[in-house]
Order: structure tokens, then sequence, then C-alpha cells
């Protein structure tokens, strides 16, 4: 059973910076896609497991679901929003650090049973960097699941619709760039898109499953 996405009251998290999404993830029909997001990579990650690392936590939007299905969790932003403390499930050994994903040193090696990445490598032009650091966090038998955009002029225009302006000039890496960093190191599992089975070039959103390389 898949792990089902609980969005947390409004009023309850805070950005991590100006431009953290979160005010998106509560309108009433873009909301619906926002969430969808989410839903589609919690889908990928496999039953049980004792310890995740979620690397861009931003406003803490997924970590109520998180540590409320894994006992041990670790999360990481470049910045960290306030208050991300309040939104652990009672009971979950749960930390936050400031970290770089291109610095290898500020995650642990093979640490994490499960390891969740929305919305990150879009803006990291290092892909492979950030794909090694990725695959070293992951312990024997782990699972890595990512989650990015289509990165294009459509995906800019759409951005802006809804009032985000200049959504290009943080998009940097495309998914077929993301998806050849993280082949490298890394063994894909599965795939889920939206629009459903749209392929890599034209989905508008698209969460990947990976595993360690033995």
């Amino acid at each position: 059973m898949s792990i089902a996405f609980t969005l947390p009251p409004s009023g309850a998290l805070r950005p991590n910076d100006a431009k953290d999404p979160l005010p998106y993830y509560y309108k009433p029909v873009i909301g619906r896609l926002y969430r969808h997001r989410l839903e589609m990579g919690l889908s990928l990650l496999p039953p049980g497991g004792a310890r995740v690392l979620e690397v861009g936590v931003g406003s803490g939007i997924l970590v109520p679901t998180l540590t409320s299905h894994y006992p041990e969790y670790v999360g990481t932003d470049l910045v960290l929003a306030p208050n991300l403390e309040r939104l652990v499930t009672p009971g979950c050994k749960a930390r936050f650090q400031a970290a770089n994903l291109l610095s290898q040193v500020d995650l642990p090696a093979g640490a994490f049973d499960a390891v969740v990445c929305f919305s990150v490598l879009e803006h990291i032009s290092e892909v492979d960097a950030a794909a090694t650091a990725l695959a070293r966090s992951l312990a024997p038998g782990a699972t890595l699941v990512t989650g990015y955009p289509m990165v294009n002029r459509l995906m800019a225009k759409a951005f802006e619709a809804i009032g985000y302006r200049g959504i290009d000039d943080d998009h940097v890496s495309t998914p077929s760039r993301i998806e050849k960093a993280l082949e490298r190191v890394l063994l894909p599992v599965a795939r889920r898109a939206f629009p459903p089975m749209a392929p890599t070039s034209v989905a508008l959103y698209q969460c990947t499953a990976w595993q360690r390389r033995s």
C-alpha cells in the first residue's frame, strides 16, 4: 500500500524562502495538481524501511506524511523554514539540517532506506554531482524517489499563467539531463508521469524511482 499524502492545515507551514511554492498547494484548482505531484512520488516508495532522508524540505509540506510512516527522518535544505520540528509526528526521531546536496560531506553515506527529492534537481546545473550524492546516501537495497517538471518555454508560460514569473531562470536542468545523470549511478525502477503515460519529453511533471547498482 502506498503512502497517503496528508496536506497540513492551512497556516501550519511557513515558506523557507521567497520562491517557496507553498501557497499553490492550497489553491482550489492548481492545488490539486501540486498535491498530485507529491502523491505520484509517494506511490513509488516501497513498503517498510526505517530511515528516510528528504532532500529539499522547503516549507515542510511532506514532513507530517513522512514522519508518520518512517520511525527516523532527516530533512535537509539550503535554508530551513521556521518551526519544522512542530510538524513531526509524535514518536518519530527527526532532525533537520541545512545542507548542500553538492557537498557530499553534508549527508551520511549509505544510511537511508528511502530518499525523496522532489522539485530540486531541475534547479541544479551540476546534476551529475547531485546524482552521485543522492546515490551515496542510499543503503543497500534502498530506493530514491525524485520528482521534476518539464523545463522549456511552454512550462515557463504555464508558470506565468499562475502568477509565477521567471521560472526559466530557476529551472536549469531538463528531465532528460536529470535522468541521464541518475542512470550513470543508479538503476531505474519505476516512473509516474502527469499526464499519465506521457513520455519524458512532454510530461508536465514526472516522478522516478531508482536503486543502487550492485
